[in-house]
């Protein structure tokens, strides 16, 4: 279904998606009044807005898919935790089964669930972090106050948060891809907006993720005087899934290999290798958070000794949910670093000052 949506709201679609690209058009109207309703009902206390006490700081976008936020949510924590705060992450827990109100992932010490109960990005975070409590659920209130409960911290981090109206944040940043900031630049189900482009005025922070150089294709008069960082995705390492032994990416260049991923950006991953100067023989696209199964694996693996790659790599998000597949060719994980490129000191003044407590 999504590859279908994307080929349908796609600028170069097909002649026969036309009446179906316009009728969509029209379902954005009735989609733009609901918003309008939302934000109005939750501005006049028709809708509550709760709080919660401690500082709240949200990670958001306007558009579907993937700009980076998963990256963006753990280095915040690690900037919290480098200047002797307390962060946890609250986040949805995409992709995994569970109906609980509130699911502890990590405890600030180990890892308690499986990607399949929580979802791939929460177990991702978990194992990389560490020593921050992650916790999933779809009420962030709830969530928010169990973590308050039950962990020293003294922050909480919302990952995809911008839209959650229901708790009351201190910080508000939105991130938006370089390239394609609005996405195609119409309202879902027509495009890939969650929001109108002048909800931006919401955001006390804005970070062009993914930045190449140039200018920004986003209209001055919706960024105001919001500060603005930029940043960048770089491959850092790589490692093996058998025994965790770490290469440096150097040991990538000119090397052929087969790649995979079930992310909501595949493109940015494949660009990211490519930028690696990798010899990319094959790159498959699975839908964001797939469930592999052994055959999948199979498939790939005899496709990369049909097209003479010597090893396979994957991302970070999709190795938690690969641990128990034995493999026949070496099996790599990508370790992705987020890079500041400008506005370094932006950032680090927004994350760790005293909170406004007026949002």
């Amino acid at each position: 279904m999504s590859e279908l949506f994307y080929k349908i709201i796609s600028p170069n679609r097909k002649w026969y998606w036309f009446p179906v690209f316009w009728f969509l058009r029209c379902l954005s109207f009735f989609y733009l009044l609901g918003h309008h309703f939302r934000l109005w009902a939750y501005r006049w206390g028709i809708f509550p807005r709760h709080s919660l006490d401690c500082r709240v700081i949200s990670v958001g976008n306007l558009t579907l898919g993937g700009t980076g936020k998963t990256p963006f949510v753990m280095m915040i924590a690690e900037t919290l935790r480098g200047n002797g705060y307390k962060p946890a992450i609250l986040t949805r827990g995409y992709g995994g089964k569970s109906n609980k109100l509130v699911n502890v992932v990590c405890d600030g010490k180990s890892l308690l669930l499986s990607p399949d109960w929580v979802g791939d990005e929460a177990v991702m975070m978990a194992e990389k972090l560490k020593n921050v409590p992650i916790i999933t659920g779809s009420d962030r209130f709830q969530t928010g106050r169990y973590a308050l409960e039950n962990f020293e911290i003294d922050t909480l981090i919302l990952d995809d948060g911008f839209q959650h109206l229901a708790l009351r944040r201190d910080l508000d940043i939105l991130l938006c891809d370089h390239q394609r900031p609005l996405g195609n630049n119409y309202l879902f189900p027509a495009g890939e907006l969650r929001e109108p482009a002048s909800e931006t005025r919401r955001a006390d922070m804005v970070c062009f993720t993914r930045y190449l150089g140039g200018p920004v294709k986003f209209s001055q008069k919706f960024l105001g005087s919001i500060p603005q960082i930029k940043t960048h995705l770089r491959l850092d390492s790589i490692i093996n899934m058998e025994n965790d032994d770490v290469c440096d990416a150097e040991a990538l260049k000119n090397q052929p290999v087969v790649a995979f991923c079930g992310i909501a950006n595949p493109e940015g991953f494949r660009q990211i290798l490519e930028d690696s100067q990798v010899q990319l023989k094959v790159f498959k696209a699975f839908p964001d958070h797939h469930v592999y199964s052994l055959q999948d694996i199979k498939d790939l693996e005899s496709r990369a000794l049909k097209e003479g790659g010597k090893l396979i790599l994957v991302s970070e998000k999709d190795a938690v949910k690969l641990k128990d597949i034995k493999f026949s060719l070496p099996f790599y994980k990508v370790v992705i670093d987020l890079e500041i490129l400008e506005g370094r000191e932006i950032f680090n003044k927004k994350i760790t000052t005293t909170s406004r407590g007026d949002q």
